[in-house]
C-alpha cells in the first residue's frame, strides 16, 4: 500500500507541479478509487503531499527567476486561508452527518466531477470568453476564498480552479497562472493542517506512511518544475487538459463506487 500511495503522489506532484494544479485534484480521487482509506485520512494525506511539492515548486520556481506581483498573491492567499478554514469545518460537518464513507467520498466525487466538467468547457472555449484584469483587494481576496472553501472541502488543493479563474479574472497566460495557482495552494493547505493540527486530530489518522508520502512529494514537485521551466505555454495547457479528462472519468467511477458498489 504505502509504495502505491508514493508512485500515485509521485507522478500527482509531478504533474501538479507542471501544470499548477498542486497534485491533490488527482491523488484524492485515486486514493478514494484504491480504498484502502476513509475520506478524512486521505484529505490529510492529500494536503501533506500537496503542501511538501509546493514548498519545493516554490523554491525552485524562485531560483528560475519567476516572478509574481506580491500584493495580488497575498491577498489571493489570505482570502484562500480563511476560506480553508471554512471548507474544513463544512468537511467536517457533513462527514459527521453521514455514517457511510462511501457516501462521502460520493458526494465530493460528484462535486468534483461537476468542477471539472465546469472547467474543461471553460478551458476548451476560453478564446471567446472575456477576461478581466482585477485591481479591488476585496474582490482578489474574495476570489481567494472561495478557492479556498472548495478545494479544501474536496481535498484537491484548488488547482483546476485556480487556472481557470486566474485566467478569468487575472488575464494570465498558462505558465503564470502556475506560478499564482502553486503559491495559492500553498497557503490554502496551510489552514487545512493547521486546523488539524489545533484540533490534535493527526494522532487519530494512520500517519505510517507519511514519509514515503513526503519524499515522493518532493521528487515530484521538483521534477514538474523542473519540466515546467522547459515547455511553452501550449504544452503545458496540452499537459492540464489531458489530465483534467482523465480526472472526470475516474471522479464519476468514484461516484458511483461511492453511492451503488
Amino acid at each position: 500500500m504505502v509504495w502505491i500511495y508514493s508512485i500515485v503522489v509521485l507522478c500527482a506532484t509531478t504533474i501538479g507541479a507542471i501544470a499548477g494544479l498542486g497534485g491533490g485534484v488527482i491523488i484524492k480521487p485515486c486514493f478514494d478509487m484504491l480504498g484502502y482509506h476513509d475520506a478524512a485520512t486521505i484529505g490529510v494525506y492529500s494536503s501533506i503531499a500537496v503542501f511538501t511539492m509546493c514548498i519545493v515548486s516554490i523554491i525552485k520556481q524562485l531560483r528560475h527567476g519567476s516572478r509574481f506581483d506580491v500584493l495580488t498573491v497575498v491577498m489571493i492567499s489570505l482570502g484562500s486561508i480563511l476560506g480553508g478554514f471554512a471548507g474544513e469545518s463544512v468537511f467536517n460537518l457533513v462527514n459527521q452527518q453521514f455514517s457511510s464513507q462511501g457516501t462521502v467520498k460520493g458526494i465530493q466525487a460528484i462535486l468534483l466531477a461537476v468542477t471539472l466538467v465546469c472547467i474543461l468547457i471553460y478551458t476548451l472555449n476560453k478564446s471567446k470568453i472575456k477576461t478581466y484584469r482585477v485591481k479591488n483587494k476585496a474582490v482578489i481576496t474574495l476570489l481567494g476564498f472561495v478557492l479556498g472553501v472548495i478545494s479544501v472541502f474536496l481535498g484537491i488543493g484548488g488547482g483546476p480552479m485556480n487556472i481557470a479563474l486566474l485566467t478569468i479574472f487575472f488575464s494570465f497566460d498558462m505558465k503564470e497562472c502556475v506560478v499564482y495557482s502553486i503559491a495559492t495552494i500553498f497557503f490554502s493547505q496551510i489552514s487545512k493542517l493547521s486546523q488539524v493540527y489545533i484540533a490534535n486530530q493527526f494522532t487519530a489518522y494512520d500517519m505510517s506512511p507519511i514519509l514515503f508520502i513526503c519524499v515522493a512529494s518532493v521528487i515530484g514537485g521538483y521534477l514538474g518544475t523542473w519540466l515546467n521551466n522547459r515547455l511553452d505555454n501550449r504544452q503545458v495547457e496540452k499537459v492540464y487538459i489531458a489530465t483534467m479528462a482523465c480526472l472526470l472519468l475516474l471522479s464519476c467511477f468514484n461516484a458511483y463506487r461511492g453511492f451503488f458498489g
